[in-house]
């Protein structure tokens, strides 16, 4: 969709750009909008002339305050910088593709895009709030199931573990067929275990192992070659399970059920 939408854009800005100079009629240069502007702008950033786009957007930004078009652009240029830099270049280059995306959002620019964009540079910038405040917002908008792992992963930065339990065992009970059914099992063993109710976390990580043996199982039977990634990905869910299962047996001195986790992580491939 993204990438339709981007060929549309630069179609558009060609007809745009084709359309500038004298008119045949008039001779007169016709007056330049915000949107002429921004479609050159967009232009010049999807051609990835990075310098050139910045200040065709700025200038597009600058006739509407409220235009959001170039502000998504401009954070989106920013986010890509950012991926490419290091130490102190990166941190700055995020910062204002934040305030950009941020400012977008607002003005109710809602598309999932900006919003996965937001969580990731709000964990770059290590600002766990900032990072629960956009993955709430996703998962409300988009409620599927990779946007509530990542609301659960975002309550457990901020350290509120029953909003970390009542987030995955909503999508454990949505979701029981997706690849991140071990995670929300496995938030939830953590959360538990953090508020020391170690029986209930016992509990609910033996739950989430079989809900997985569960959900290989049906992959296996389907044959769906695709889902070897999603094996392996709740296999080492599984594992994450198991590894806590061994803390809390250790813990209380639980030799029978410590035996019989140590034999499911060699099943499972776990040698260290």
């Amino acid at each position: 969709m993204r990438e339709g939408l981007l060929k549309a854009s630069l179609a558009s800005a060609v007809l745009l750009l084709s359309s500038c100079g004298h008119s045949p009629e008039t001779g007169k240069t016709p007056a330049e909008t915000k949107e002429s502007v921004y479609a050159r702008g967009h232009t010049l950033y999807i051609t990835m002339k990075f310098g050139e786009a910045e200040h065709e957007l700025m200038r597009a930004a600058s006739m509407d305050s409220t235009y959001r078009a170039p502000l998504v652009d401009l954070g989106s240029l920013w986010f890509d910088l950012g991926k490419k830099e290091e130490g102190a270049g990166r941190r700055e280059d995020f910062r204002k593709a934040l305030g950009f995306l941020a400012r977008a959002e607002e003005l109710g620019y809602r598309e999932a895009d900006v919003y996965d964009r937001l969580c990731e540079i709000c964990t770059e910038l290590d600002d766990p709030r900032g990072f629960l405040r956009y993955a709430r917002k996703n998962a409300e908008r988009y409620p599927f199931d990779r946007q509530y792992y990542n609301l659960g992963v975002a309550y457990f930065g901020v350290e509120d573990w029953a909003g970390v339990v009542k987030s995955q065992r909503e999508a454990s009970e949505k979701f029981r067929e997706s690849q991140y059914i071990g995670a929300y099992y496995r938030q939830m063993g953590r959360a538990y275990m953090k508020m020391d109710r170690d029986q209930t976390a016992e509990r609910t990580l033996e739950s989430g192992v079989q809900a997985v043996d569960a959900r290989i199982a049906g992959l296996r039977k389907s044959g769906a070659g695709a889902g070897a990634e999603q094996a392996r990905r709740l296999l080492d869910d599984k594992i994450g399970m198991l590894l806590l299962l061994k803390r809390l047996h250790t813990t209380y001195r639980e030799p029978e059920k410590l035996a019989a986790v140590e034999r499911e992580l060699r099943e499972a491939g776990y040698t260290k």
